[in-house]
């Protein structure tokens, strides 16, 4: 992250614009991850106004990182007063592609923006669901005396980023919703993963490598159909 040599004019106009602002509406069903989200344009609908109001603006580019190996998201946010700070985020796309591409830019413009302004706009519950002791069918919270124990360190294990997370995803919207449930009933068998945020660090090669050997196989298998 960089910034312009003083940034207090910049720092007053968005506390005060924080005050003003409410959390994005999710508005949108992950239908892998049964969950609401917020999209870049809700995001955009809670932030827009109040920044403009306090002489605030953003404004989202690409640029090549110095290797010129990778797309860098480059998200800087201005003020009247000359005032700036810019975040950098490369994309890492699925597939390089218009479409895998495309895909990658928009969910780190939203992940950007909403970083950068201070946006709410993920699910949150209080880190319930984190330690198993979300909500259950009936909406009422489990007994908090079922608590599991805390795990050892040597017991912990790193799940999948954001980044590997939304690569498996797009890759699971190129199957039909059949080989989409069987293959989240894959994960759950062999890693005993309930979502794809379950599933251990270590295997994000093992079920991209499954998924694309789907994708090739379902693809082939329509091409023979057509011919």
């Amino acid at each position: 992250m960089t910034q312009s040599e003083v940034i207090n004019e910049l720092a007053g106009a968005l506390s005060k614009a924080q005050g003003e602002m409410q959390a994005a509406i999710k508005d949108k069903v992950n239908p892998f991850f049964k969950s609401s989200y917020a999209d870049l344009g809700s995001v955009w609908d809670a932030a827009r106004p109040v920044l403009s109001k306090h002489g605030l603006c953003v404004m989202q580019t690409t640029e090549l990182s110095a290797d010129a190996t990778r797309i860098v998201m480059v998200t800087t946010l201005a003020h009247t007063s000359g005032q700036w700070v810019k975040s950098f985020m490369p994309l890492n796309p699925t597939k390089n592609d218009s479409q895998g591409i495309g895909a990658a830019l928009t969910y780190l413009r939203r992940y950007s923006l909403s970083a950068i302004v201070g946006v709410v706009c993920d699910d949150d519950d209080d880190g319930e669901t984190a330690v198993g002791r979300g909500k259950n069918q009936n909406g009422q919270a489990a007994n908090q005396n079922q608590q599991p124990a805390a795990p050892k360190e040597s017991e912990v294990i790193e799940r999948l980023g954001k980044a590997e997370i939304v690569a498996i995803t797009t890759l699971i919207q190129k199957l039909d919703e059949e080989n989409g449930k069987s293959f989240l009933d894959w994960i759950k068998k062999n890693f005993n993963a309930a979502s794809l945020q379950e599933i251990p660090k270590t295997y994000y090669e093992k079920c991209v490598a499954s998924l694309n050997a789907k994708i090739k196989y379902l693809n082939d298998k329509n091409s023979m159909a057509v011919a």
